[in-house]
């Protein structure tokens, strides 16, 4: 997953691509999807600082602060405007203006960069038209937080993280922004229809071919003509569950034939299971199942 930006140059090193002072954050982290780059930054205790980005071809920006008592200032054309961020609350920006404000408090954000064709593929992605996102700063989103604490886990071990998940986590809120902040023209998202039986088997199958990287939703939905949103929220109404359950319980289910009929140590069955590692197929198992895989192949034999 590698972020769709440039590095900065030897003269702005001190500075990150936000404008943030490298040497007062505590917290810098990055993951990156295909129209999204997550980004969680944080500095410790209360916080004073000043940041400039120039103008760019980056699309939006969309922060959700972590923590109450953030105060931004921000410096525009129509003058200073002061905004204070409690935990929960949200802005969304555009990259292509110079932007400039003062931050003082306590500073934890979760940022969202979508990318110039995130808005050219709402239609995409709703199958209603492109529409657009509401400009807006400090307006309350706790279920924009939610899904941000889900992701957290993954932004701070990257390397560990489920693709399908993070990728399933995007779309949940790509199509949350465009339903609950679009701006003039938007409108909501993909209503869930039952899809058929060869296309609940096609995508069943692409779930599961190469179990170490299945397809990503979106081949999974240009395959089947749909959009990624809609093929999400159709195969949840059709299956029950939505792709990435509906993957783990397979593996899972492999997993139990593995220890019932070999005896193969955990960790081998976790690789050819298609887990990364024994502690995720544990952790997998002992989620589903409620006991742990060891103490289910001892209690099954």
């Amino acid at each position: 997953m590698n972020a769709p930006f440039a590095e900065p140059s030897s003269h702005s090193r001190h500075k990150d691509s936000l404008g943030c002072s490298l040497s007062e954050l505590r917290v810098d982290q990055v993951l990156s999807t295909q129209d999204m780059v997550f980004r969680r930054k944080a500095a410790e205790g209360r916080h004073r600082s000043h940041v400039d980005t120039p103008a760019q071809d980056r699309g939006l920006l969309v922060g959700v602060s972590l923590v109450d008592g953030h105060r931004r200032t921000g410096h525009t054309r129509g003058g200073r405007r002061d905004r204070i961020f409690d935990s929960g609350d949200i802005y969304i920006r555009d990259f292509d203006e110079n932007y400039s404000a003062d931050m003082d408090g306590y500073f934890d954000f979760f940022l969202i960069e979508l990318s110039p064709d995130f808005l050219k593929n709402a239609a995409t992605l709703t199958d209603h038209g492109c529409g657009d996102l509401a400009r807006i700063q400090a307006q309350e989103d706790q279920v924009l937080r939610h899904l941000a604490l889900a992701i957290l886990p993954a932004l701070a071990q990257p390397d560990a993280a489920d693709a399908l998940f993070v990728e399933q986590l995007a779309v949940a809120m790509g199509a949350h922004l465009l339903h609950r902040h679009r701006g003039d023209g938007a409108t909501p998202g993909d209503e869930a229809h039952r899809l058929g039986p060869v296309a609940i088997r096609q995508a069943q199958e692409l779930l599961m071919a190469g179990l170490g990287e299945p397809a990503s939703i979106a081949e999974i939905a240009r395959t089947l003509e749909m959009s990624r949103n809609g093929f999400f929220k159709s195969f949840r109404e059709t299956v029950g569950l939505s792709p990435y359950q509906w993957l783990l319980s397979q593996r899972v289910e492999r997993a139990r034939r593995l220890l019932l009929t070999t005896d193969l140590p955990l960790v081998e069955i976790a690789l050819t299971c298609g887990f990364s590692d024994q502690s995720h197929f544990t952790r997998i198992f002992k989620r589903l199942e409620g006991t742990s895989p060891g103490r289910w192949r001892q209690r099954s034999q």
